[in-house]
């Protein structure tokens, strides 16, 4: 599938140590990308990249074909919703994007109102989105996440979506672009950024992990000179293989989450279910998979 939104190269130099990029990217017509990571990666900078709100000091931006690295934010056509006041917290998605359809072309429109309505234009080719859902509590945020993906996928628009939440990027993403001190780390599906993290980074920042050293490590399948990264939902409280005590328990109602103390002192946490084992239980952990890195790269 060709590019609709394309970052070749582009890079933005705010001082002698703090820098975006070089980044490259490409994305499909109608994806949610969504970029992911800590705060002061470089997303929200994309973001302004992509909306001609920043000019890159290398490299270009291209959108439907067109060149626009130098395009002022009014001719590219991007609707760009900011992290604050960017929704009603009383209406749905669709009540929200209704209001901007039935305010377009309203030049007196002022404050928040004025903001959403231009923001969330009508057809553009892009749309930009910066953490619009943070202020919301949890339960709306979810719902409005679901509500907002069936939107866009119904209306076709190419979309980048900056969060720093985990479960917020994997509902929402198509694609997620893990972002670290202005690097690119890894480009991939959720399940492929979940599953086969291509650095340590990565496979602690998204998911809870365990990661271990020495001989616990190598007990559970690390090789020489490598460390060892395990989820809770990979290891298991079985009859033999690492022997550990039980010091904390967290019930979360389907299961429970138990910090399991090895002989050598390491902690691991382990997700299993709530009956599984009592605070002080002397128990085993066997992996059933694992991750491994170089240790010298860590």
């Amino acid at each position: 599938m060709s590019a609709f939104v394309t970052l070749d190269g582009v890079r933005k130099q705010w001082s002698h140590t703090v820098a975006v990029g070089p980044l490259s990217l490409e994305i499909p017509r109608g994806e949610i990308l969504v970029l992911l990571g800590p705060s002061g990666s470089g997303k929200t900078t994309v973001l302004r990249l992509l909306g001609g709100f920043e000019a890159p000091d290398a490299g270009r931006i291209v959108l439907a074909g067109e060149d626009v690295t130098a395009v002022p934010p009014a001719r590219r056509r991007c609707g760009m919703v900011f992290q604050h006041y960017a929704l009603f917290p009383h209406l749905d998605v669709g009540e929200n994007v209704g209001f901007g359809l039935a305010a377009r072309g309203r030049k007196d429109a002022g404050g928040v109102e004025g903001k959403v309505a231009r923001e969330l234009a009508p057809e553009p080719q892009v749309l930009l989105l910066d953490e619009p859902l943070s202020n919301l509590d949890p339960s709306l945020r979810e719902r409005t996440r679901r509500e907002l993906r069936a939107l866009i996928k119904r209306v076709g628009i190419t979309t980048i979506f900056v969060t720093h939440e985990q479960e917020e990027a994997f509902d929402l993403g198509d694609r997620v672009a893990v972002l670290q001190a202005g690097r690119l780390e890894q480009l991939a599906t959720p399940d492929e950024l979940y599953e086969r993290p291509a650095s340590l980074f990565v496979a602690t920042f998204v998911g809870r992990a365990n990661v271990l050293r020495g001989k616990t490590a190598r007990a559970l399948g690390a090789g020489p000179g490598e460390l060892l990264v395990v989820r809770p939902e990979r290891l298991l409280l079985a009859d033999a293989g690492v022997p550990g005590v039980v010091r904390e328990r967290r019930y979360t109602g389907a299961a429970a989450f138990y910090l399991v103390e090895t002989e050598p002192g390491d902690r691991l946490e382990v997700l299993a279910r709530p009956e599984a084992a009592r605070v002080g239980d002397r128990v085993y952990l066997e992996a059933v998979r694992v991750l491994t890195f170089p240790e010298e790269r860590a």
